[in-house]
């Protein structure tokens, strides 16, 4: 059975190939000092720019997942407790067939 989910060891990885990857070939791009890194400068202001949305997003995802979280923790508690008040027939009564 295949493994389809990719986890964040992949992503983490593909993305910093790529910057990496990017960077390297501005800076050994024959051109002149000065004007590769104003590239690089203007490259990474875009990359911070959506690392930053990113982060965003994500953190909203998060806020998002624990308020469910707890809708979910409060609605089993009030469960059990309504549950629990109430009289429950045990589960060690003898076995007929014995």
């Amino acid at each position: 059975m295949a493994n389809e989910e990719r986890g964040p060891g992949f992503g983490t990885g593909l993305i910093l190939g790529t910057i990496i990857g990017a960077l390297t070939g501005l800076l050994l791009a024959p051109k002149p000092g000065e004007e590769t890194r104003a590239r690089v400068m203007e490259r990474t202001a875009r990359l911070r720019q959506k690392a930053e949305e990113l982060t965003a997003e994500a953190r909203d995802l998060m806020r998002e997942a624990i308020e469910e979280g707890r809708v979910v923790a409060n609605r089993m508690r009030a469960t059990r407790e309504t549950n629990g008040s109430e009289e429950t027939p045990s589960n060690n009564q003898e076995d007929p067939s014995s």
